[in-house]
Protein backbone atom coordinates (compact mmCIF):
# COMPACT_ATOMS: atom_id res chain seq x y z
CA UNK A 1 0.00 0.00 0.00
CA UNK A 2 1.42 3.37 -1.05
CA UNK A 3 0.56 6.57 0.80
CA UNK A 4 1.06 9.34 -1.74
CA UNK A 5 0.76 11.93 1.02
CA UNK A 6 4.26 10.86 2.00
CA UNK A 7 5.63 10.97 -1.56
CA UNK A 8 7.17 14.04 -3.13
CA UNK A 9 9.84 12.68 -5.50
CA UNK A 10 9.11 9.89 -8.02
CA UNK A 11 11.77 8.22 -10.21
CA UNK A 12 10.81 6.23 -13.34
CA UNK A 13 13.14 3.43 -14.52
CA UNK A 14 12.36 2.94 -18.22
CA UNK A 15 10.76 6.35 -18.56
CA UNK A 16 10.93 6.29 -22.38
CA UNK A 17 8.03 3.86 -22.82
CA UNK A 18 4.77 5.30 -24.06
CA UNK A 19 2.94 4.34 -20.85
CA UNK A 20 5.78 5.25 -18.51
CA UNK A 21 6.32 8.69 -20.06
CA UNK A 22 2.61 9.49 -19.83
CA UNK A 23 2.47 8.36 -16.19
CA UNK A 24 5.49 10.56 -15.50
CA UNK A 25 3.81 13.51 -17.21
CA UNK A 26 0.61 12.96 -15.24
CA UNK A 27 2.53 12.78 -11.95
CA UNK A 28 4.41 15.98 -12.81
CA UNK A 29 1.16 17.76 -13.69
CA UNK A 30 -0.21 16.74 -10.28
CA UNK A 31 2.64 18.41 -8.45
CA UNK A 32 5.19 15.64 -7.88
CA UNK A 33 8.90 16.10 -8.55
CA UNK A 34 9.70 13.63 -11.33
CA UNK A 35 12.86 12.25 -12.94
CA UNK A 36 13.91 9.00 -14.61
CA UNK A 37 16.13 7.09 -16.98
CA UNK A 38 16.07 4.84 -20.00
CA UNK A 39 18.48 2.56 -21.82
CA UNK A 40 19.16 4.96 -24.67
CA UNK A 41 18.02 8.12 -26.35
CA UNK A 42 14.27 8.65 -26.06
CA UNK A 43 12.24 9.17 -29.22
CA UNK A 44 8.83 10.54 -30.20
CA UNK A 45 6.17 10.56 -28.84
CA UNK A 46 7.60 9.93 -25.35
CA UNK A 47 10.25 12.60 -25.86
CA UNK A 48 7.65 15.29 -26.54
CA UNK A 49 5.78 14.35 -23.35
CA UNK A 50 8.89 14.48 -21.17
CA UNK A 51 10.22 17.66 -22.74
CA UNK A 52 6.80 19.30 -22.63
CA UNK A 53 6.57 18.74 -18.88
CA UNK A 54 10.26 19.65 -18.39
CA UNK A 55 11.05 16.23 -16.91
CA UNK A 56 14.78 15.53 -16.58
CA UNK A 57 15.93 12.05 -17.54
CA UNK A 58 19.17 10.17 -18.14
CA UNK A 59 20.00 8.18 -21.28
CA UNK A 60 21.76 5.06 -20.02
CA UNK A 61 21.28 3.11 -16.81
CA UNK A 62 23.54 3.31 -13.79
CA UNK A 63 23.08 2.75 -10.07
CA UNK A 64 24.27 6.30 -9.40
CA UNK A 65 21.27 7.71 -11.32
CA UNK A 66 18.75 6.15 -8.96
CA UNK A 67 20.85 7.03 -5.89
CA UNK A 68 21.33 10.66 -6.83
CA UNK A 69 17.66 11.57 -7.14
CA UNK A 70 16.79 10.11 -3.71
CA UNK A 71 13.20 9.34 -4.66
CA UNK A 72 10.40 8.56 -2.25
CA UNK A 73 8.94 6.14 -4.79
CA UNK A 74 10.33 4.26 -7.80
CA UNK A 75 8.24 3.21 -10.80
CA UNK A 76 9.61 0.17 -12.64
CA UNK A 77 9.04 -0.66 -16.31
CA UNK A 78 7.81 -4.18 -17.05
CA UNK A 79 10.54 -4.39 -19.68
CA UNK A 80 13.41 -4.08 -17.18
CA UNK A 81 14.68 -6.70 -14.73
CA UNK A 82 17.44 -7.42 -12.26
CA UNK A 83 20.03 -7.08 -15.02
CA UNK A 84 19.32 -3.35 -14.85
CA UNK A 85 21.64 -1.80 -12.21
CA UNK A 86 18.98 0.70 -11.15
CA UNK A 87 16.34 -2.01 -10.66
CA UNK A 88 18.88 -4.06 -8.70
CA UNK A 89 19.67 -1.08 -6.48
CA UNK A 90 15.98 -0.49 -5.72
CA UNK A 91 15.19 -4.16 -5.02
CA UNK A 92 18.36 -4.95 -3.05
CA UNK A 93 17.79 -1.95 -0.78
CA UNK A 94 14.09 -2.62 -0.28
CA UNK A 95 13.07 0.78 -1.63
CA UNK A 96 9.35 1.41 -2.28
CA UNK A 97 8.45 0.65 -5.88
CA UNK A 98 5.37 0.12 -8.02
CA UNK A 99 4.38 -0.42 -11.64
CA UNK A 100 2.97 2.56 -13.52
CA UNK A 101 -0.46 0.89 -13.42
CA UNK A 102 -0.37 0.86 -9.61
CA UNK A 103 0.76 4.49 -9.53
CA UNK A 104 -2.05 5.54 -11.85
CA UNK A 105 -4.60 3.88 -9.59
CA UNK A 106 -3.32 5.72 -6.52
CA UNK A 107 -3.34 9.02 -8.41
CA UNK A 108 -6.97 8.51 -9.51
CA UNK A 109 -8.59 6.33 -6.85
CA UNK A 110 -11.22 8.97 -6.05
CA UNK A 111 -12.59 9.06 -9.63
CA UNK A 112 -15.01 6.68 -11.34
CA UNK A 113 -12.61 4.39 -13.20
CA UNK A 114 -13.56 3.14 -16.67
CA UNK A 115 -11.18 0.46 -17.95
CA UNK A 116 -11.17 -0.49 -21.64
CA UNK A 117 -9.53 -3.79 -22.46
CA UNK A 118 -9.41 -6.49 -25.13
CA UNK A 119 -6.97 -8.13 -27.49
CA UNK A 120 -7.15 -5.26 -29.97
CA UNK A 121 -9.03 -2.00 -30.44
CA UNK A 122 -8.49 -0.90 -26.86
CA UNK A 123 -6.21 2.05 -27.67
CA UNK A 124 -8.65 3.62 -30.15
CA UNK A 125 -11.67 2.84 -27.98
CA UNK A 126 -10.12 4.24 -24.80
CA UNK A 127 -8.76 7.24 -26.71
CA UNK A 128 -12.16 8.00 -28.22
CA UNK A 129 -13.99 7.46 -24.94
CA UNK A 130 -11.49 9.65 -23.11
CA UNK A 131 -11.73 12.35 -25.78
CA UNK A 132 -15.53 12.39 -25.54
CA UNK A 133 -15.53 12.49 -21.74
CA UNK A 134 -12.99 15.31 -21.78
CA UNK A 135 -15.51 17.35 -23.78
CA UNK A 136 -18.56 16.21 -21.81
CA UNK A 137 -17.27 16.20 -18.22
CA UNK A 138 -13.63 17.38 -18.32
CA UNK A 139 -12.92 13.75 -17.56
CA UNK A 140 -9.40 12.33 -17.45
CA UNK A 141 -7.89 9.58 -19.56
CA UNK A 142 -4.76 7.51 -20.05
CA UNK A 143 -4.23 5.47 -23.20
CA UNK A 144 -1.38 3.66 -24.91
CA UNK A 145 -1.25 5.85 -28.01
CA UNK A 146 -1.22 9.58 -28.73
CA UNK A 147 -4.49 11.23 -29.79
CA UNK A 148 -4.04 13.28 -32.96
CA UNK A 149 -6.51 15.91 -31.73
CA UNK A 150 -4.63 16.58 -28.49
CA UNK A 151 -1.07 15.43 -29.30
CA UNK A 152 -1.11 13.59 -25.97
CA UNK A 153 -2.08 10.18 -24.65
CA UNK A 154 -3.35 11.46 -21.31
CA UNK A 155 -5.39 14.27 -19.84
CA UNK A 156 -5.88 15.31 -16.24
CA UNK A 157 -9.32 16.83 -15.76
CA UNK A 158 -11.45 17.70 -12.75
CA UNK A 159 -14.46 15.67 -13.89
CA UNK A 160 -15.98 12.55 -12.37
CA UNK A 161 -14.44 9.94 -14.67
CA UNK A 162 -11.08 8.61 -15.76
CA UNK A 163 -10.63 6.21 -18.69
CA UNK A 164 -7.73 3.73 -18.63
CA UNK A 165 -6.53 1.54 -21.45
CA UNK A 166 -6.33 -1.81 -19.68
CA UNK A 167 -3.24 -3.77 -20.68
CA UNK A 168 -3.29 -7.54 -20.10
CA UNK A 169 0.53 -7.73 -20.08
CA UNK A 170 2.52 -8.20 -16.85
CA UNK A 171 3.05 -5.24 -14.51
CA UNK A 172 6.72 -5.64 -13.52
CA UNK A 173 9.59 -8.03 -14.18
CA UNK A 174 8.76 -10.00 -10.99
CA UNK A 175 5.00 -9.39 -11.00
CA UNK A 176 3.03 -11.34 -13.65
CA UNK A 177 -0.21 -9.62 -12.64
CA UNK A 178 -1.79 -8.01 -15.73
CA UNK A 179 -1.79 -4.24 -15.46
CA UNK A 180 -5.55 -3.99 -15.85
CA UNK A 181 -6.15 -5.56 -12.42
CA UNK A 182 -4.44 -2.66 -10.67
CA UNK A 183 -6.83 -0.07 -12.11
CA UNK A 184 -9.76 -1.60 -10.13
CA UNK A 185 -12.47 -0.65 -12.62
CA UNK A 186 -15.92 0.54 -11.69
CA UNK A 187 -16.97 0.23 -15.33
CA UNK A 188 -15.36 -2.38 -17.59
CA UNK A 189 -15.48 -2.05 -21.39
CA UNK A 190 -14.58 -5.27 -23.24
CA UNK A 191 -13.76 -5.00 -26.95
CA UNK A 192 -12.85 -8.61 -27.84
CA UNK A 193 -10.92 -11.60 -26.56
CA UNK A 194 -8.50 -13.65 -28.65
CA UNK A 195 -5.27 -15.47 -27.87
CA UNK A 196 -2.22 -13.22 -27.54
CA UNK A 197 1.00 -12.84 -25.51
CA UNK A 198 2.10 -16.49 -25.71
CA UNK A 199 5.25 -15.54 -23.77
CA UNK A 200 2.98 -14.91 -20.77
CA UNK A 201 -0.13 -17.03 -21.36
CA UNK A 202 0.15 -20.69 -22.28
CA UNK A 203 -3.17 -20.73 -24.13
CA UNK A 204 -6.44 -18.85 -24.58
CA UNK A 205 -7.85 -20.41 -21.44
CA UNK A 206 -5.06 -18.89 -19.33
CA UNK A 207 -5.79 -15.46 -20.78
CA UNK A 208 -9.54 -15.95 -20.26
CA UNK A 209 -8.91 -16.68 -16.59
CA UNK A 210 -7.43 -13.20 -16.16
CA UNK A 211 -10.45 -11.60 -17.86
CA UNK A 212 -12.77 -13.69 -15.71
CA UNK A 213 -10.90 -12.54 -12.60
CA UNK A 214 -11.13 -8.93 -13.77
CA UNK A 215 -14.90 -9.28 -14.14
CA UNK A 216 -15.30 -11.02 -10.76
CA UNK A 217 -13.42 -8.17 -9.02
CA UNK A 218 -15.93 -5.55 -10.18
CA UNK A 219 -18.00 -3.92 -7.41
CA UNK A 220 -21.62 -5.02 -7.01
CA UNK A 221 -22.81 -1.73 -8.46
CA UNK A 222 -20.33 -1.91 -11.34
CA UNK A 223 -21.11 -2.15 -15.04
CA UNK A 224 -19.82 -4.24 -17.93
CA UNK A 225 -20.08 -2.96 -21.51
CA UNK A 226 -19.16 -5.76 -23.91
CA UNK A 227 -19.03 -6.83 -27.54
CA UNK A 228 -21.89 -9.28 -28.12
CA UNK A 229 -20.29 -10.43 -31.39
CA UNK A 230 -17.39 -11.99 -29.47
CA UNK A 231 -18.43 -15.43 -28.16
CA UNK A 232 -15.57 -15.60 -25.65
CA UNK A 233 -16.66 -12.34 -24.02
CA UNK A 234 -20.35 -13.24 -24.06
CA UNK A 235 -19.63 -16.50 -22.28
CA UNK A 236 -17.58 -14.80 -19.55
CA UNK A 237 -20.00 -11.91 -19.01
CA UNK A 238 -22.99 -14.22 -18.70
CA UNK A 239 -21.31 -15.91 -15.73
CA UNK A 240 -21.30 -12.61 -13.83
CA UNK A 241 -24.12 -11.10 -11.79
CA UNK A 242 -22.83 -7.56 -12.38
CA UNK A 243 -25.07 -5.40 -14.59
CA UNK A 244 -24.07 -5.44 -18.24
CA UNK A 245 -25.02 -3.91 -21.56
CA UNK A 246 -23.99 -5.20 -24.96
CA UNK A 247 -23.10 -3.74 -28.33
CA UNK A 248 -22.74 -5.47 -31.69
CA UNK A 249 -23.04 -5.50 -35.43
CA UNK A 250 -23.77 -9.14 -36.25
CA UNK A 251 -25.67 -10.38 -33.18
CA UNK A 252 -28.57 -9.03 -31.18
CA UNK A 253 -27.40 -6.44 -28.67
CA UNK A 254 -28.63 -3.58 -26.52
CA UNK A 255 -26.90 -1.18 -28.90
CA UNK A 256 -26.95 -2.79 -32.35
CA UNK A 257 -25.70 -1.41 -35.64
CA UNK A 258 -28.39 -1.70 -38.31
CA UNK A 259 -26.66 -0.03 -41.26
CA UNK A 260 -23.15 1.14 -42.19
CA UNK A 261 -22.13 3.31 -45.13
CA UNK A 262 -18.45 3.66 -45.96
CA UNK A 263 -17.10 6.63 -47.87
CA UNK A 264 -15.26 9.82 -47.08
CA UNK A 265 -16.87 9.41 -43.66
CA UNK A 266 -18.23 6.27 -42.01
CA UNK A 267 -21.95 6.65 -41.26
CA UNK A 268 -23.81 4.13 -39.13
CA UNK A 269 -27.23 3.72 -37.60
CA UNK A 270 -27.84 1.90 -34.33
CA UNK A 271 -30.90 0.72 -32.47
CA UNK A 272 -30.91 1.60 -28.78
CA UNK A 273 -33.05 -0.92 -26.90
CA UNK A 274 -33.02 1.25 -23.79
CA UNK A 275 -34.76 4.24 -25.38
CA UNK A 276 -38.16 4.83 -23.77
CA UNK A 277 -41.13 7.15 -24.23
CA UNK A 278 -42.44 9.59 -21.63
CA UNK A 279 -44.42 6.81 -19.95
CA UNK A 280 -41.41 4.53 -19.73
CA UNK A 281 -42.37 2.21 -22.57
CA UNK A 282 -39.39 0.79 -24.44
CA UNK A 283 -39.23 2.12 -28.00
CA UNK A 284 -35.99 0.80 -29.46
CA UNK A 285 -35.30 4.06 -31.29
CA UNK A 286 -32.57 4.49 -33.87
CA UNK A 287 -29.60 6.82 -33.47
CA UNK A 288 -27.32 8.02 -36.26
CA UNK A 289 -23.60 8.73 -35.97
CA UNK A 290 -20.77 9.70 -38.28
CA UNK A 291 -17.00 9.26 -37.80
CA UNK A 292 -13.88 10.13 -39.76
CA UNK A 293 -12.23 6.77 -39.06
CA UNK A 294 -12.44 4.03 -41.72
CA UNK A 295 -13.38 0.37 -41.51
CA UNK A 296 -15.60 -1.96 -39.58
CA UNK A 297 -13.15 -2.13 -36.68
CA UNK A 298 -13.66 1.58 -36.02
CA UNK A 299 -17.42 1.14 -36.03
CA UNK A 300 -16.90 -1.39 -33.22
CA UNK A 301 -14.55 1.00 -31.39
CA UNK A 302 -17.03 3.87 -31.70
CA UNK A 303 -19.95 1.64 -30.72
CA UNK A 304 -18.15 0.63 -27.50
CA UNK A 305 -17.63 4.29 -26.58
CA UNK A 306 -21.18 5.32 -27.54
CA UNK A 307 -22.76 2.45 -25.58
CA UNK A 308 -20.75 3.33 -22.47
CA UNK A 309 -21.69 7.01 -22.60
CA UNK A 310 -25.35 6.36 -23.37
CA UNK A 311 -25.44 4.02 -20.36
CA UNK A 312 -24.04 6.89 -18.26
CA UNK A 313 -26.91 9.10 -19.40
CA UNK A 314 -25.29 11.25 -22.08
CA UNK A 315 -27.52 12.01 -25.07
CA UNK A 316 -26.81 11.41 -28.80
CA UNK A 317 -26.65 15.12 -29.63
CA UNK A 318 -24.02 15.54 -26.90
CA UNK A 319 -21.87 12.85 -28.51
CA UNK A 320 -22.28 13.57 -32.20
CA UNK A 321 -20.02 16.60 -32.75
CA UNK A 322 -17.12 15.33 -30.63
CA UNK A 323 -17.41 11.91 -32.25
CA UNK A 324 -17.21 13.44 -35.71
CA UNK A 325 -14.26 15.67 -34.77
CA UNK A 326 -12.14 12.76 -33.49
CA UNK A 327 -9.27 12.17 -35.94
CA UNK A 328 -7.83 9.03 -34.42
CA UNK A 329 -4.55 8.05 -32.83
CA UNK A 330 -0.98 8.16 -34.01
CA UNK A 331 0.11 4.80 -35.41
CA UNK A 332 -3.51 3.65 -35.73
CA UNK A 333 -4.32 3.91 -39.47
CA UNK A 334 -2.45 7.20 -39.41
CA UNK A 335 -2.19 8.77 -42.87
CA UNK A 336 1.24 10.33 -42.57
CA UNK A 337 1.14 11.95 -45.98
CA UNK A 338 0.66 11.68 -49.74
CA UNK A 339 3.86 11.83 -51.77
CA UNK A 340 3.87 11.78 -55.57
CA UNK A 341 0.30 10.50 -55.47
CA UNK A 342 1.18 7.63 -53.11
CA UNK A 343 -0.76 7.48 -49.82
CA UNK A 344 1.36 6.46 -46.81
CA UNK A 345 -0.33 4.87 -43.79
CA UNK A 346 1.38 3.97 -40.52
CA UNK A 347 -0.18 1.42 -38.18
CA UNK A 348 0.73 -0.47 -35.01
CA UNK A 349 -1.06 -3.70 -35.99
CA UNK A 350 0.78 -6.86 -34.96
CA UNK A 351 -1.99 -9.31 -33.96
CA UNK A 352 -3.49 -11.18 -36.96
CA UNK A 353 -6.99 -9.75 -36.47
CA UNK A 354 -5.63 -6.21 -36.24
CA UNK A 355 -3.61 -6.76 -39.43
CA UNK A 356 -6.68 -8.04 -41.27
CA UNK A 357 -8.94 -5.22 -40.02
CA UNK A 358 -6.35 -2.57 -40.94
CA UNK A 359 -6.02 -3.86 -44.50
CA UNK A 360 -9.79 -4.34 -44.84
CA UNK A 361 -10.24 -0.72 -43.76
CA UNK A 362 -7.71 0.37 -46.39
CA UNK A 363 -9.61 -1.58 -49.06
CA UNK A 364 -12.91 0.03 -48.04
CA UNK A 365 -11.45 3.53 -48.05
CA UNK A 366 -9.33 3.12 -51.20
CA UNK A 367 -11.44 0.64 -53.13
CA UNK A 368 -9.73 1.05 -56.52
CA UNK A 369 -6.14 1.51 -55.35
CA UNK A 370 -3.27 -0.94 -55.42
CA UNK A 371 -2.62 -1.65 -51.76
CA UNK A 372 0.85 -2.55 -50.49
CA UNK A 373 1.17 -4.21 -47.08
CA UNK A 374 4.53 -4.01 -45.34
CA UNK A 375 4.43 -6.13 -42.18
CA UNK A 376 7.01 -6.72 -39.48
CA UNK A 377 6.07 -9.79 -37.38
CA UNK A 378 6.39 -9.10 -33.66
CA UNK A 379 8.17 -11.66 -31.43
CA UNK A 380 8.89 -15.27 -32.30
CA UNK A 381 6.42 -16.63 -29.74
CA UNK A 382 3.45 -14.57 -30.99
CA UNK A 383 4.26 -15.19 -34.66
CA UNK A 384 4.51 -18.95 -34.20
CA UNK A 385 1.42 -19.19 -32.00
CA UNK A 386 -0.78 -17.13 -34.34
CA UNK A 387 0.68 -18.15 -37.73
CA UNK A 388 -2.46 -19.96 -38.88
CA UNK A 389 -4.56 -16.82 -38.43
CA UNK A 390 -1.82 -14.48 -39.65
CA UNK A 391 -1.67 -16.41 -42.92
CA UNK A 392 -5.27 -15.35 -43.66
CA UNK A 393 -4.82 -11.66 -42.81
CA UNK A 394 -3.52 -10.22 -46.09
CA UNK A 395 -6.35 -10.88 -48.55
CA UNK A 396 -7.13 -7.16 -48.97
CA UNK A 397 -3.56 -6.36 -50.08
CA UNK A 398 -2.26 -6.53 -53.66
CA UNK A 399 1.43 -6.69 -52.75
CA UNK A 400 2.82 -8.01 -49.47
CA UNK A 401 6.31 -7.45 -48.05
CA UNK A 402 7.18 -9.44 -44.92
CA UNK A 403 10.25 -8.55 -42.88
CA UNK A 404 12.30 -10.75 -40.63
CA UNK A 405 10.71 -11.14 -37.21
CA UNK A 406 11.29 -8.38 -34.67
CA UNK A 407 12.33 -10.20 -31.46
CA UNK A 408 11.51 -7.32 -29.05
CA UNK A 409 12.02 -8.76 -25.54
CA UNK A 410 12.97 -12.20 -26.89
CA UNK A 411 16.45 -13.36 -27.89
CA UNK A 412 17.41 -13.97 -31.52
CA UNK A 413 19.23 -17.16 -30.59
CA UNK A 414 15.95 -18.56 -29.24
CA UNK A 415 14.11 -18.08 -32.54
CA UNK A 416 11.47 -20.73 -33.25
CA UNK A 417 10.25 -19.37 -36.59
CA UNK A 418 11.64 -17.32 -39.47
CA UNK A 419 10.34 -14.64 -41.77
CA UNK A 420 10.58 -17.07 -44.68
CA UNK A 421 8.17 -19.44 -42.92
CA UNK A 422 5.70 -16.58 -42.53
CA UNK A 423 5.97 -15.80 -46.25
CA UNK A 424 5.37 -19.45 -47.16
CA UNK A 425 2.34 -19.66 -44.88
CA UNK A 426 0.49 -16.59 -46.17
CA UNK A 427 -2.48 -17.57 -48.27
CA UNK A 428 -2.72 -14.89 -50.93
CA UNK A 429 -3.41 -14.72 -54.64
CA UNK A 430 -1.05 -11.77 -54.76
CA UNK A 431 2.75 -11.55 -54.57
CA UNK A 432 4.34 -12.06 -51.14
CA UNK A 433 8.05 -11.31 -50.67
CA UNK A 434 10.51 -11.54 -47.81
CA UNK A 435 12.58 -8.42 -47.12
CA UNK A 436 15.73 -8.72 -45.07
CA UNK A 437 15.91 -5.15 -43.78
CA UNK A 438 14.35 -1.71 -43.96
CA UNK A 439 16.75 -0.57 -46.69
CA UNK A 440 15.55 -3.34 -49.00
CA UNK A 441 11.93 -2.35 -48.33
CA UNK A 442 12.70 1.28 -49.13
CA UNK A 443 14.43 0.27 -52.35
CA UNK A 444 11.54 -1.93 -53.55
CA UNK A 445 8.87 0.64 -52.75
CA UNK A 446 10.82 3.51 -54.25
CA UNK A 447 11.19 1.58 -57.51
CA UNK A 448 7.79 -0.11 -57.78
CA UNK A 449 5.15 2.03 -56.04
CA UNK A 450 3.18 4.26 -58.42
CA UNK A 451 0.87 7.25 -58.13
CA UNK A 452 -2.51 6.09 -56.83
CA UNK A 453 -1.02 3.28 -54.73
CA UNK A 454 -1.57 3.00 -50.98
CA UNK A 455 1.28 1.80 -48.72
CA UNK A 456 0.26 0.39 -45.33
CA UNK A 457 3.18 -0.12 -42.95
CA UNK A 458 2.40 -2.30 -39.91
CA UNK A 459 5.37 -2.47 -37.59
CA UNK A 460 6.43 -2.12 -33.97
CA UNK A 461 10.20 -2.52 -34.08
CA UNK A 462 12.92 -1.61 -36.58
CA UNK A 463 10.40 -0.78 -39.33
CA UNK A 464 8.20 1.53 -37.26
CA UNK A 465 9.48 4.72 -38.95
CA UNK A 466 9.30 3.33 -42.48
CA UNK A 467 6.20 5.29 -43.53
CA UNK A 468 7.83 8.56 -42.45
CA UNK A 469 11.07 7.72 -44.23
CA UNK A 470 9.16 6.89 -47.40
CA UNK A 471 7.58 10.32 -47.21
CA UNK A 472 11.05 11.81 -47.63
CA UNK A 473 12.38 9.37 -50.24
CA UNK A 474 9.55 8.81 -52.73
Amino acid sequence: MINLDQVNKIYFIGIGGIGMSAAAGLAKSMGFEVSGSDSKEIYSPAKEVLDGYKINYTAGYGEENAKKFQADLYVLSAGEGMGNPEIKYVVDNGLPHVSFAELLYYLNKDKIRIVVTGTHGKSTTSGLLGYLLKDLDNGSFFTGAVLNNLNSNFHEGDGHYIVFEGDEYKSEFDDPTPKFHYYKPDILVLTNLEYDHPDIFENLEALEQEFEQLISNLPEDGLIVYNADDPNLSRLVHKSEVSSISFGIENEADFKVEKIEYGEYTDFEITNKFSKDILGKTLGLTENYKIQLPGKINVYNSLAAISTLRALGFQPDQLALSLLSFTGLKRRFEIVGIKNGITLIDDYAHHPTAVKETLDAARLKFSKAKIWAVFEPHTFSRTKATLKDLAKSFNSADEVLISEIYPAREKVQDATITGQEVVEAIQSKNPVRLIKNKEQALDILKKEAKAGDVLVVMAVGAFNKLAYELKELL
